[in-house]
């Protein structure tokens, strides 16, 4: 990888970084929301309606001590009921606001090969590009980054990327050329080595990713499918 390559990855990776800690801190906000509405908002709920029981029990002729010490429950369950539930709503409505607005295929692949410097006019793109999938478009240019620099080792000459949305998965098959033969081993080891990558492993975990290629000759294919693209 040569000096703007470098620079170029650097700053992309700062960007993952940064994004990788931010779905890291929503997914921890929202097992706290769940943690709440499960281990407080509803057992709050069942001892309001006991209050309320035990109040209706405790009668007008009743020791003072007893009554306050009722009044003193109920009105105490009830405002933490209330405020759990509060935080519950309110916490889910902080959760949804945060969507972001999508990116197409296109706009995907263009910006991929763009920070590539692969001229967009060589590679054949193909599949459903108007298709407007994802968030965070830094995670698949720098999964795509990665993976092409990588594949770059063994003089691989990319010719084409599909891309294929189905639900909420995402196939992108890379394809192209290789200067020679080349065995199955060699790939093997460079597709290990990516997923080493500290960042590229996370990448590939939260777009729960799998990766996989086929060797033909001088020809090389190799395919993505991420279970957590589309939305």
């Amino acid at each position: 990888m040569d000096e703007e390559n470098q620079l170029i990855f650097k700053n992309l990776q700062r960007q993952v970084e940064i994004i990788l800690l931010y779905l890291s801190s929503k997914a921890e906000y929202k097992s706290l929301v769940s943690k709440v509405s499960h281990d407080l908002a509803s057992p709050l709920g069942y001892l309001k309606f006991s209050s309320e029981i035990l109040q209706s029990q405790i009668g007008s002729n009743s020791q003072e001590d007893l009554i306050e010490t009722g009044r003193v429950i109920s009105s105490s369950t009830i405002k933490l009921s209330e405020e759990a539930n509060q935080l519950v709503t309110e916490g889910k409505s902080t959760l949804h606001l945060t969507e972001l607005t999508k990116t197409s295929l296109r706009e995907l692949l263009s910006s991929s090969l763009d920070l590539l410097k692969l001229d967009e006019k060589s590679i054949n793109l193909k599949g459903k590009l108007s298709a407007k999938a994802v968030n965070f478009p830094e995670l698949y240019q720098y999964l795509l980054f990665s993976l092409i620099n990588e594949l770059r080792k063994i003089e691989f000459q990319l010719n084409s990327i599909e891309v294929i949305p189905c639900r909420k998965d995402l196939k992108i098959t890379l394809s192209g050329d290789l200067s020679q033969p080349i065995d199955d081993s060699k790939i093997d080891i460079i597709m290990n080595d990516l997923k080493q990558q500290p960042f590229i492993n996370s990448v590939l975990e939260v777009l729960q990713a799998e990766t996989s290629y086929t060797n033909t000759l001088k020809q090389i294919s190799v395919e993505v499918v991420l279970s957590r693209a589309m939305s």
